[in-house]
């Protein structure tokens, strides 16, 4: 039986709207029971891991979301258990470990969009929203402080995940990431 958190390479892409550097693309299937029907589901996703300077943002959605009319990373669909949801967080983190292959100094960050039900047309608050403190949770725990230096910024809801280096402090290196993708993403 194969195993359902393989994950494959689609393909490197250059960007076309300068919001990144360069992207690399992979896709994946996760088998769950779906919470509202009890049917066994299986559902594709596309993960994202877009290059600005030294840092990598890890994004993922439902590839059934990818032309919806809503923004494809914040829709809550209510039919993930906890546990698949940690599955698509540990296929993250395996791609992770592939792209510190290629890009040993990079760091990471994860922005946590805010969720929006359409059903219930209800949209969360960016401040310290759900996926941000799981994903605080999740990697906190899963991730060491050997390599990375640790930073939170809930005001935003980003994770950012600094390595370590024996060139730059972590703090001044974390004011420069930061102040990149800020200036990048309009955050200000």
């Amino acid at each position: 039986m194969k195993k359902e958190c393989n994950f494959r390479y689609v393909q490197k892409e250059p960007s076309t709207d300068g919001s990144f550097d360069i992207c690399h693309i992979y896709v994946f299937f996760i088998r769950f029971i779906d919470s509202r029907t009890q049917k066994r589901c299986r559902l594709k996703y596309v993960a994202r891991a877009e290059k600005i300077d030294d840092v990598f943002a890890i994004k993922f959605y439902a590839s059934r979301d990818r032309k919806s009319q809503y923004n494809k990373y914040s829709l809550a669909h209510g039919q993930l258990d906890a546990s698949s949801v940690y599955k698509i967080f540990n296929i993250c983190l395996n791609i992770m470990k592939i792209i510190m292959d290629q890009y040993p100094q990079i760091s990471f960050i994860f922005k946590a969009s805010e969720a929006y039900d359409p059903h219930t047309r209800r949209e969360e608050d960016e401040y310290e929203n759900q996926r941000f403190r799981i994903y605080r949770s999740f990697l906190s725990k899963k991730i060491g402080t050997h390599t990375f230096t640790h930073y939170h910024f809930p005001d935003n809801s980003i994770y950012l995940l600094v390595r370590r280096s024996e060139t730059e402090n972590d703090d001044i290196k974390k004011d420069r990431l930061m102040h990149t993708v800020m200036k990048r993403f309009g955050l200000a």
